[in-house]
């Protein structure tokens, strides 16, 4: 999020890089080996920001496994407790295939992706008050950010969990950087392609494999008649979704913050789709988003494989 912050204030020529249907190998290596050492520069330098923030560093919590971060012991013990014995069930026995039956998905995250993790980890646990003991790096590093994530909404109505997905969003954007982009992006045709493309470029470890689309007159008023603008991202089948198989964790703590942030605080309106027939999304720049009263996925019933609907008959989530 920050690196779209931070992008170029002006640049009134950009062109997102356009694929080639022979390239040649030398080419190919070249650009491999610049968008590895981008991608490295970029990972390291947001996780020094963030850590030399006075805010993160008030958030920041001890390492210490499955511990209350920033917490004295409460009446709200009992709602951790809860929480890892949900978790620890979850952990001996977790699915076998995807939401809808399918295989999982195998991901082999690189050391910049396990860095990114950390980071988004990092914060929310500052924001869910709780960490957990999986490993930072290596085969549970993404598992232990979704618990995290678990934690952000366990016990909590779809509000709450959103305000609380935002403030983790919101601490990954220093002022300066939301004032810059609301100067410098605007919902045209630079802003919302660079949007894209950073996207697709920098989130794969969030995500899984995404790739750019255009869009036309039919799709946003705004592109003129006869163009296409490259504003879309389509998620060709979502991590979060995939791993997660919860509804809920998709609605409160990615499409509706996500939503809110690029709308209401960076004027670059955002519409996240999620497709729970196949787990895919697309996001357009530039594009209003629906209104929760109006959207389809109100009525979205849990799946098979979501813990929560496991553990409890069904998923809260949506309310």
């Amino acid at each position: 999020m920050e690196l779209v912050a931070l992008a170029p204030a002006t640049a009134p020529h950009f062109h997102p890089p356009q694929r080639t249907s022979s390239p040649v190998r030398g080419q190919t290596e070249r650009t491999r080996s610049r968008s590895t050492w981008s991608a490295s520069v970029a990972a390291t330098w947001t996780a020094a920001t963030l850590l030399r923030s006075p805010r993160a560093r008030r958030r920041r919590p001890p390492h210490r496994p499955g511990s209350q971060v920033g917490r004295k012991a409460t009446g709200s013990d009992n709602r951790y407790k809860s929480l890892e014995a949900f978790l620890e069930a979850q952990r001996e026995s977790p699915p076998t295939t995807d939401p809808l039956g399918g295989p999982l998905t195998p991901y082999n995250d690189s050391p910049v992706d396990w860095i990114f993790i950390a980071v988004f980890r990092q914060v929310m646990s500052g924001v869910a008050s709780w960490q957990s003991p999986l490993a930072f790096w290596g085969t549970e590093a993404y598992d232990g950010m979704l618990e995290v994530a678990h934690a952000q909404q366990w016990g909590r109505t779809l509000q709450e969990t959103e305000d609380s997905a935002l403030s983790v969003i919101d601490n990954l954007l220093p002022e300066e950087g939301k004032a810059r982009f609301r100067s410098a992006l605007k919902a045209d045709k630079f802003g919302t392609e660079l949007n894209a493309w950073i996207t697709a470029a920098f989130f794969p470890f969030m995500v899984g494999k995404c790739e750019v689309e255009a869009r036309s007159q039919e799709d946003l008023a705004q592109i003129p008649e006869g163009e296409a603008w490259n504003c879309a991202v389509k998620i060709e089948k979502c991590r979060w979704l995939e791993k997660s198989g919860c509804v809920g964790m998709c609605v409160g703590l990615c499409k509706r913050p996500m939503q809110r942030m690029f709308g209401e605080v960076l004027g670059m309106p955002l519409s996240m789709e999620p497709n729970m027939e196949d787990l895919s999304c697309t996001m357009v720049f530039g594009k209003k988003p629906v209104e929760w009263q109006q959207d389809d996925l109100r009525d979205q019933p849990c799946f098979s494989t979501c813990a929560t609907a496991r553990s409890q008959g069904a998923c809260p989530k949506l309310t």
